[in-house]
C-alpha cells in the first residue's frame, strides 16, 4: 500500500494536508517491485498511474533503505506532514488524483513533478509542467540531485527535502513566490513569524477568531466537539497530574482508532534540548502490542520552542520515527507526535500515538483531533502547576504568619486564672466588638498595653493597624505633632509633611498611653477629634477626618485630676465609657507562677536553653514578692535568671529579687527608715519614681522637681557606690 497527499489551493479557506490511501499491490507487481500491501481498510483512490523511475538501480533491500529521505510539507503553519521515500520508490506531484502528492490548483499541471531514485541518489524532474518547477529558487530544467534541506516549489507550495527528519520538522519553512506561479487567493505555505506563532498550536475544533479554519473532514466534527467539550470538563475538574493524565489517554482511546498511546508530563524545569528528562507518565494500548517510547530524534523535533506536531505515515523500518519490539522489528505504521503547551507557550507535555498493521492509519483527523485535545491538556497541566505553586506560596505565608503569631504571641496573649483576670477577658470580649472609648487603668507595668492590643484583635478592626503612642514621653507641642500631623515648614525642624498617629491609625485602634500627662491644650483638640469632628494638621489648612477607635491608658486617678483641674471633665467623662481596671500582680495570687512559667518557656527558645522550671523554693520566693513593678518586673527576673543560670531548675538563689522595706518599694537598702541617711532616702525615692516612670527619665525628672542632668548625676553616683 502507499500513501498519497493532497495540498488544496484555490480561494477556498485555509486548508490542511489530507493525506490518502489505497491497495495497489497489482500495480507494485507490475512494476516489478516488492509488494507494500497492508489491510489498511476502505481505500478512498480506486487507482495508481504513477510514473514509474527510470533505470531503478540494483542495490540491495538494507542499502536501499539506508538512503531513505522525507518530504516535509507544511499547513499554515500549524503541523507538519511527512512524507516517507523509500528507495526505489518516489514520489509525483500533480494535479492528477493518482500522484503520491496531489496539488489541488490550476497552476499545477496533471503530472507537474517528481522525485525519484538514481545511482547519484534522489533526484528531481520537471515533467514538462507549464509552470516550472524550482529548486531552492532556480528553476529545474534537468533531473537535479537533492541535497539536505534542499527546497522544492511546486506551484508556489514548499516542499522541503530531508535525509533526516529533525532536519526539516523544526525549522519553518521558507518559499519565495516566484513571478507567475499561485495567485493571491492561493494558499500557500509562506507565513511571516507572527502568523506562525499564532496559528501553528490552535486546532480548528477550538474557537478560531478569524474564522478561516476548519476540520480536515467535517462528517464526524459534531462527535469530535462533544468528546473535546467533555474532556475540557473534566480537566477543570481535576487536581491533580495522574488524573489528568489518565483522562487524556482515555479520551484519545474512546475517539482515536490506536494501537498505542503515550503521554509524556514535563518535569518542572526541562533542560533545554534534554528529552531524556520528560518522563513517560501513562500509557494505553489497544491490543497485546506494549507501548514502546519513541526515538530520542522524534522527541527532540517536537520538544523544542518552534516545534510542532508531526503526522508520518508509511513509516514501516524507519528507526527516526518508531522504535523496535522485543522482536528486533519496527512495526508502526502511522505516528502523531503533538506538544502540549499552555497560554504563555510553555511546553507541558507531549502526546504519542501509533497504529501498526491491521489498524487504520491515522489521518488528517486524527491530527485534527489530537491537536486540539493537547490544547485543553496543556492548559490544564498549565493551570495545575499555577495551583500548585500558589499553594506552596499560600503555605508559605501560613507558616510564616504562624511564626509572626508565636513571635508576637506575648503581646495579645493575657496569662492568669484568677478571678479578676477572668473579669478583664470578659470585659474585652463585651467591649472589643463596639466602638466604644476604653479606658484602662492600673499601676505602671501591669500589662495595659497588652489589653489594649486584645481589644483591637478581637474587634471588627483587627486587620487594621493598632497604634500606639505614651503621651508622657513627649512635650506638648511634639504630641500635638504626633497626634495630628504638621505640614512642612510648620516649626523649626518641620523640613517635610508628616502624618500624624490619628491619620495612620484610620480605620483600625489608636492606644494612648498615660493619658494623664496630655496638656490642656492638647486635650481639647483631642476632644474633638474622637467626638468625629475633622482636624488640622499643625501648620495646615486641610481639614482630615478619620475612623478610629480610641483605647486610653494612666497609672493616675483621673477623677481627682479633674477636680484639680488638670485634666478636661468633658474629656474624662468622653473617655470613660468602658473603663477597665488591671489589678496589680500581687493582688492576682497564683498568676505570678503562671506568667513566670510562661516567660521561661519563652526565653528558652529565644536563648536555645533546657531550664525545666522553678524549684519550690524559687516559687515560695515569687509569690511572697510585693512586685512593684509588676508584669514587667516579673519578666526581667526570670530573663536574667536563664541568661546566667547554668543549671537545669531556677533557685530562689537566681532570683534577683529586692527586699521589701517598710513602708517604701523593694529598693537594695534593708535598713530601718529611720536610721537610714538622707542619701539612702533619695536613692530610694528615685529609684520608686523611675520604676513608676517604666524607666521614664524625663518623667522622673520632672516629678522628682529636678533638671534631667541632675538626675543623670545623681544615678551614675548611686552605680558607683554599688
Amino acid at each position: 500500500m502507499r500513501s498519497r497527499l493532497a495540498i488544496n489551493g484555490g480561494r477556498e479557506l485555509p486548508q490542511i494536508l489530507v493525506w490518502r490511501e489505497q491497495e495497489a499491490e497489482q500495480q507494485w507487481s507490475n512494476l516489478g517491485f516488492e509488494s507494500r500491501s497492508h489491510d489498511l481498510g476502505a481505500s478512498i483512490l480506486t487507482a495508481m498511474d504513477r510514473h514509474p523511475p527510470e533505470n531503478p538501480p540494483q542495490t540491495s533491500t538494507g542499502a536501499l533503505q539506508d538512503q531513505g529521505a522525507y518530504l516535509i510539507l507544511r499547513s499554515a503553519g500549524r503541523w507538519s506532514d511527512v512524507f516517507r521515500l523509500t528507495p526505489p520508490q518516489g514520489a509525483v506531484f500533480g494535479r492528477a488524483s493518482t500522484n503520491e502528492i496531489i496539488i489541488r490548483t490550476e497552476q499545477a499541471s496533471r503530472q507537474h513533478a517528481r522525485v525519484f531514485w538514481s545511482e547519484e541518489g534522489w533526484k528531481l524532474e520537471d515533467l514538462n509542467s507549464r509552470n516550472g518547477t524550482l529548486l531552492n529558487g532556480q528553476p529545474v530544467s534537468s533531473p537535479t540531485r537533492l541535497e539536505d534541506a534542499d527546497l522544492i516549489e511546486v506551484a508556489g507550495f514548499a516542499i522541503t527535502f530531508a535525509r533526516r527528519i529533525e532536519g526539516g520538522i523544526g525549522e519553518p519553512v521558507r518559499s519565495p513566490k516566484a513571478p507567475g506561479q499561485a495567485t493571491e487567493d492561493q494558499i500557500t505555505l509562506e507565513m511571516d513569524d507572527s502568523s506562525i506563532t499564532d496559528r501553528r498550536r490552535h486546532s480548528s475544533y477550538l474557537f478560531d477568531p478569524t474564522g478561516s479554519a476548519k476540520p480536515a473532514s467535517e462528517a464526524n466534527q459534531g462527535q469530535s466537539s462533544r468528546h473535546l467539550l467533555q474532556l475540557a470538563f473534566a480537566l477543570a475538574r481535576c487536581d491533580r497530574i495522574e488524573q489528568a493524565v489518565d483522562i487524556v489517554l482515555d479520551c484519545l482511546a474512546a475517539h482515536v482508532q490506536l494501537d498505542t498511546a503515550g503521554v509524556y508530563v514535563c518535569q518542572a524545569k526541562k533542560s533545554r534540548g534534554q528529552t531524556q528528562d520528560i518522563p513517560l507518565a501513562g500509557t494505553r494500548q489497544s491490543g497485546s502490542r506494549s507501548y514502546r517510547r519513541p526515538p530520542d530524534s522524534l522527541l527532540t523535533s517536537v520538544a523544542t520552542e518552534e516545534g510542532e506536531a508531526i503526522l508520518a505515515r508509511n513509516v514501516m523500518g524507519d528507526e527516526q520515527l518508531a522504535t523496535e519490539n522485543s522482536r528486533g522489528e519496527l512495526d508502526a505504521q502511522s505516528v502523531v507526535m503533538a506538544p502540549a503547551r499552555d497560554q504563555r507557550n510553555q511546553l507541558r507535555g507531549l502526546v504519542h500515538v501509533t497504529t501498526t498493521e491491521g489498524t487504520p492509519p491515522l489521518g488528517a483527523d486524527e491530527l485534527e483531533f489530537i491537536v486540539a485535545t493537547c490544547e485543553i491538556f496543556g492548559e490544564s497541566l498549565g493551570n495545575l502547576a499555577d495551583r500548585k505553586r500558589l499553594d506552596r506560596s499560600l503555605r508559605k505565608s501560613q507558616k510564616q504568619i504562624k511564626e509572626l503569631q508565636d513571635r508576637l504571641g506575648d503581646k495579645v496573649n493575657i496569662v492568669g486564672k484568677s478571678a479578676s483576670i477572668g473579669e478583664i477577658v470578659q470585659q474585652i470580649g463585651m467591649a472589643a466588638p463596639t466602638n466604644a472609648t476604653v479606658l484602662v487603668r492600673g499601676e505602671s507595668g501591669v500589662g495595659k498595653e497588652l489589653v489594649a492590643a486584645a481589644l483591637h484583635h478581637a474587634s471588627d478592626r483587627s486587620g487594621e493597624p493598632l497604634i500606639c503612642l505614651n503621651c508622657a514621653a513627649l512635650s506638648p507641642t511634639l504630641l500635638e505633632s504626633e497626634l495630628f500631623g504638621h505640614e512642612k515648614g510648620a516649626f523649626t525642624g518641620a523640613t517635610e509633611r508628616k502624618r500624624g498617629k490619628f491619620e495612620a491609625a484610620n480605620g483600625g485602634t489608636l492606644m494612648l498611653d498615660e493619658i494623664g500627662e496630655m496638656s490642656p491644650e492638647v486635650q481639647a483638640k483631642f476632644l474633638r477629634v474622637i467626638e468625629g469632628h475633622p482636624f488640622e494638621r499643625v501648620g495646615g489648612h486641610e481639614p482630615i477626618k478619620v475612623d478610629v477607635r480610641v483605647v486610653a491608658a494612666t497609672n493616675r486617678d483621673l477623677q481627682t485630676m479633674v477636680r484639680e483641674g488638670k485634666f478636661r471633665q468633658d474629656l474624662y467623662y468622653r473617655l470613660h465609657v468602658v473603663e477597665i481596671l488591671v489589678p496589680p500582680l500581687r493582688k492576682r495570687g497564683k498568676d505570678c507562677l503562671l506568667l513566670a512559667d510562661y516567660f521561661l518557656s519563652q526565653f528558652n527558645q529565644e536563648m536555645g536553653r533546657r531550664i525545666e522550671g522553678f524549684s519550690d523554693a524559687a516559687k515560695k520566693a515569687l509569690l511572697e514578692y510585693s512586685w512593684p513593678g509588676n508584669i514587667r518586673e516579673l519578666k526581667n527576673v526570670v530573663e536574667r535568671a536563664v541568661v546566667l543560670n547554668t543549671k537545669d531548675r531556677i533557685e530562689a538563689t537566681d532570683l534577683a529579687l529586692a527586699p521589701a522595706t517598710e513602708g517604701l518599694p523593694a529598693s537594695g537598702q534593708a535598713d530601718d527608715p529611720a536610721q537610714m541617711t538622707l542619701a539612702a532616702l533619695e536613692q530610694i525615692h528615685i529609684e520608686r519614681v523611675l520604676r513608676h516612670t517604666d524607666g521614664n527619665k524625663s518623667r522622673a525628672s520632672a516629678i522628682l522637681g529636678i533638671e534631667r542632668s541632675t538626675l543623670d548625676r545623681k544615678l551614675k553616683r548611686f552605680a558607683a557606690a554599688r
